[in-house]
């Protein structure tokens, strides 16, 4: 007998809605039963492209008609505490796409609210991309020895004008041109997570933060010293706006060891020292694997009853951190 299949809700019909659901096609034991989002057409067009017989306007309609087993929030940040007490009170299963709130105080709201209630996980999925994977991999068989310095250069054009005279960060999501804070909320809250994953516990030292376009509110420019464990000096430093750089986000990173050197430019990877490897993936493929990985990691961890690797109350830990740079740079917006 076949294995009934993880029924999921999906609350919001955005941009990110379609990697969602891209996403969830793919895996075998789960399958999007319907899609609630308040503008009907966007939910109905989202649904047409990916063949899901049922739209709602509301989520608690999706949630009492549907009675789903987990309920995929991919809606503003700003309905996330409403969306998981709801899915909570019904007793369904949570996925709720980062950030979990718009500051560390709601989110440990939200954690308390539903902890011990339901599962509940955060899908913060840039740590499921291939080459952090490989890089973990390497950290922990000690490839590199003992790692002495860690920096991370973020670069794109997303707010830089085209050639048509358009940014391609606000044409993808405009919503961007009027929040208060950006890059370390909506962007380095996934780097943070990475590095916390990949070298743990970090506190924050240092930060600065600038903003170059005149198109948005919020920063778009940062410089930010850690430190981990033992004294370990971790450096960031991101811009959005850079000339000349791709419209995606460009992840360098430069891990030093005593035994070896990690070092990620974009797509490619290199490992050199006492053991030497490269490898390199193309862009697009990065950005699915990382949806997949994060929703099979949702999806086992349901049917195996083991803890998920970005655990609700565990990404608290990387909303401080963002709290903690904009204290020490003094950002206000």
């Amino acid at each position: 007998m076949a294995t009934p299949k993880l029924r999921v809700g999906l609350v919001g019909a955005g941009m990110v809605s379609r990697h969602h659901l891209a996403a969830w096609a793919k895996i075998a034991g789960a399958e999007v039963v319907a899609i609630a989002d308040p503008q009907l057409a966007r939910g109905r067009e989202r649904a047409a492209d990916f063949g899901i017989g049922r739209v709602f306007e509301a989520a608690d309609q999706l949630v009492d008609e549907m009675q789903p087993d987990a309920l995929d929030i991919a809606a503003p940040v700003e309905h996330h505490g409403d969306l998981c007490r709801l899915a909570a009170d019904r007793g369904i299963a949570i996925l709720c796409q980062k950030p979990l709130a718009g500051t560390c105080e709601d989110a440990r709201r939200i954690v308390h609210d539903v902890a011990g209630r339901v599962r509940f996980m955060v899908h913060e999925n840039w740590r499921f991309r291939p080459p952090y994977r490989r890089i973990r991999s390497w950290i922990d068989d000690q490839v590199i020895g003992d790692i002495g310095l860690v920096r991370l250069s973020v670069r794109a054009s997303g707010f830089v004008t085209d050639a048509d005279g358009l940014m391609p960060g606000l044409v993808r999501q405009p919503f961007l041109a009027s929040l208060p804070r950006f890059l370390v909320f909506e962007l380095l809250v996934h780097h943070l997570d990475v590095l916390r994953w990949l070298i743990g516990p970090l506190a924050v030292s240092t930060a600065h933060l600038g903003r170059l376009s005149g198109a948005i509110r919020a920063e778009d420019t940062a410089a930010i010293a850690l430190v981990g464990r033992h004294g370990l000096p971790v450096l960031i430093d991101a811009c959005y706006c850079v000339h000349g750089a791709p419209d995606h986000v460009v992840d360098n990173l430069e891990i030093i060891g005593t035994k070896g050197t990690i070092s990620l430019s974009d797509t490619n990877l290199s490992l050199t020292g006492a053991r030497t490897a490269s490898m390199s993936w193309a862009f697009d493929a990065l950005y699915d694997d990382a949806y997949e990985g994060a929703l099979r990691e949702f999806v086992t961890g349901l049917l195996k009853d083991r803890a998920f690797e970005t655990e609700a109350g565990d990404n608290l830990h990387v909303l401080q951190l963002v709290e903690d740079i904009y204290a020490a740079a003094g950002w206000s917006g």
